[in-house]
């Protein structure tokens, strides 16, 4: 077995994934006990990824019983030798179908997805979530000079760090020294349609003593024979050799300091004894966006600061709660000449009081007179203003009333105010449906007046949910919203870019639908829409293209309060506080909505127990703490829902909820115009 140098801490797929962005980020995650940690990442989307896993291992024809379950009344060093004793059971088989194999050395130890021996060769598959098209190659050799291109890079080196630590795994047992490794990665096939009534319902997500898993149907093999497919697998084992042996220079010198056998070795030798080696990197500009920060609450709490110790550690500049240059719009693209390339790196200027503002706008230029003979605010303007805020003080907002006097005079009244929420998942929840497709299961709206007065759920205004399991809402979506918008030919608004987004995919899916009045709703989606991107079935930008009111709010306003953001988020309490007086007159405590959304437990507690009662006992799954904000239901929640895993109490709870938070993003969309309108009439 294993000498006396096992480790109980070993470096594993997660901190190597860690380490590959930066040696130090797998110190702090080893440490993520004493250092704050912000993980950008989806409500859910971990869950839902659980769930192509399992899915995976039906594919790959793993049974139930060889899947190696780590047990969690194990201490670390017994659970993890005990999944290496029954990996190496399978080991002993001419032919074996495996999930969760662990291979490891006294370092090193990874849990294999997928694991098919067949003979003396072993197949590993690294399973993962994100899609890829039928035939869209996983990467080229197109990007300038002929260099490495890949938008799966992270996944690339996932699967080459478990090759490696295989191959070790071989070589450090001897009895295992004649096997041979090779690699594939399984990815979400985008192009490929499901054929199985509610697939995402026959994989069901399960809390048990904290843990989470993946429960299939019994009958799930049965229901999949002869089905369609939704996973693609791809050969990477020659792709894994390559950057093995550092034969790609763009990996090997931007990720592994040149060598990847060498910087995996030595980075696993300080994870595992639990020390700092910061000659395993380089300080550059993307150390800024370490995840590894702390807030002041944080702080305060006793939390480190991963991104600031870094810094200080390296250069001596103390950055801990300043903001930082990167912090200015655009990031690091956004810096003053004086700044750009390793500029500040050589200066040492880290924060955002180093820059000199009047690198984006002369002074003369940067008076408020000046200001308001603009005609929109330009990305330099922007920057000025939030770096001369941080460096003055100035709480001010920035307002070129003539400018968006003569914008709002190109509106045609009534307004329409419109927000999408949405649901985007790698197992498709209908028949017919593709995966990561988007599923349209909500909208609010709000109609504004010329006389100053709006209307929501009265008048012209409405909103819409389906929440019903097993039914695509699409299309009934876009019926709702036709109704709601054709009565007139008022300007529609949308904050950000998601809801064109939305109404192109579901045009597609209409023109490829058997839907009686496709072609009535296809019109009507390109009267008020322009095309993304990479457009499937062409069309031009409709007369009635919905407006951009996040890009509307950047070119006429801004205020401190907002940095160098302009979320929703940021910008609606920035337009409270510029008129503060005005909104407090006449809203009240109730002028930010947002801050006054309920519980879910205080929307269970006025459902009609009666019209709606608890049918079943859902207490594994619901959680009457939360409040649903911040991009409405999870992806868990939504997926629970249409795996009818709620009873009809919470789910109505759940559907109120839901309703009235969409309802105050449309409704904060109002106050941003309000606040021109009235500004525009002073």
């Amino acid at each position: 077995m294993l000498d006396n140098k096992y480790h109980e801490k070993k470096f594993t797929k997660s901190a190597f994934n860690q380490a590959v962005e930066c040696a130090m980020y797998a110190y702090y995650y080893r440490n993520s006990k004493d250092y704050a940690y912000h993980f950008d990442g989806v409500d859910g989307i971990a869950e839902v990824g659980d769930q192509f896993g399992a899915l995976a291992r039906v594919y790959e024809g793993v049974p139930d019983e060889n899947i190696i379950r780590r047990d969690p009344t194990l201490s670390p060093v017994p659970a993890q030798m005990k999944t290496l004793v029954d990996t190496m059971r399978f080991l002993r088989m001419e032919n074996a179908d495996v999930a969760e194999a662990a291979f490891g050395t006294n370092n090193f130890l990874v849990y294999v997805d997928i694991l098919h021996k067949r003979g003396d060769t072993l197949e590993i598959i690294e399973v993962k979530s994100k899609g890829i098209g039928a035939d869209e190659p996983l990467y080229s050799f197109d990007g300038r000079g002929g260099k490495f291109k890949s938008d799966y890079l992270d996944k690339i080196l996932d699967v080459t760090f478990q090759k490696y630590v295989v191959q070790q795994f071989t070589k450090f047992f001897e009895s295992y020294s004649h096997l041979k490794v090779r690699a594939k990665l399984m990815l979400v096939n985008t192009d490929a349609v499901s054929d199985v009534d509610s697939l995402s319902s026959l994989l069901q997500i399960k809390f048990k003593d904290g843990h989470r898993e993946v429960e299939c149907a019994s009958d799930i093999r049965e229901k999949l024979q002869g089905k369609n497919n939704i996973a693609r697998v791809i050969d990477v084992d020659e792709l894994c050799d390559k950057i093995i042996a550092d034969e790609i220079p763009e990996i090997a010198n931007e990720k592994f300091n040149g060598c990847f056998v060498d910087f995996v070795e030595k980075v696993a030798d300080m994870y595992v004894n639990n020390r700092k080696d910061y000659s395993l990197c380089k300080v550059d500009v993307k150390k800024f966006n370490c995840p590894f920060y702390a807030t002041d609450e944080e702080r305060k709490a006793g939390k480190k600061d991963g991104c600031a110790e870094f810094f200080k550690d390296m250069l001596g500049v103390d950055i801990a709660g300043k903001p930082c240059i990167v912090d200015v719009k655009g990031g690091s693209k956004g810096l003053p000449p004086s700044l750009k390339g390793n500029g500040w790196l050589e200066q040492k200027k880290l924060l955002l009081t180093d820059i000199n503002e009047y690198e984006y706008v002369p002074a003369e230029d940067a008076t408020p007179e000046a200001f308001q003979k603009r005609t929109k605010l330009s990305d330099n303007d922007l920057r000025f203003l939030h770096v001369h805020s941080v460096k003055t003080g100035e709480v001010a907002p920035t307002f070129l009333k003539a400018a968006a006097k003569a914008e709002m005079a190109k509106w045609t009244y009534p307004l329409h105010f419109i927000d999408f929420e949405t649901y985007q998942g790698a197992v498709p929840l209908f028949k017919g449906s593709r995966p990561n497709e988007e599923v349209a299961y909500q909208f609010s709206h709000h109609v504004c007046y010329e006389d100053g007065h709006y209307e929501h759920k009265e008048g012209r205004g409405g909103e819409f949910i389906s929440l019903e399991a097993g039914k695509n809402p699409n299309f009934k979506f876009v019926r709702e919203l036709k109704k709601q918008l054709d009565n007139d030919d008022g300007t529609i608004f949308r904050y950000a870019e998601h809801e064109n987004i939305i109404l192109n995919a579901i045009r597609v899916q209409l023109i490829e639908s058997d839907e009686s009045d496709k072609d009535e709703l296809v019109r009507f989606i390109e009267k008020i829409t322009h095309p993304t991107g990479s457009c499937k079935y062409p069309f031009t930008a409709g007369p009635r293209d919905m407006l951009d009111l996040k890009a509307v709010a950047q070119k006429y306003f801004y205020h401190p309060m907002m940095g160098s953001s302009n979320s929703i988020k940021q910008v609606f309490p920035a337009i409270l506080a510029s008129d503060e007086t005005y909104f407090r007159d006449h809203y009240g405590d109730d002028m930010d909505p947002y801050h006054n959304l309920p519980m879910l437990k205080e929307f269970a507690a006025k459902v009609d127990a009666n019209k709606f009662p608890a049918d079943f006992d859902d207490s594994d799954i619901w959680n009457d703490e939360k409040q649903i904000n911040c991009g409405g239901i999870s992806k868990l929640d939504y997926v629970m829902l249409q795996a009818g895993r709620f009873n009809k109490l919470h789910t109505e709870a759940i559907r109120q909820a839901s309703l009235k938070y969409c309802e105050v993003d449309t409704l904060a969309m109002v106050r941003i115009w309000e606040y021109f309108r009235n500004n525009c009439e002073e």
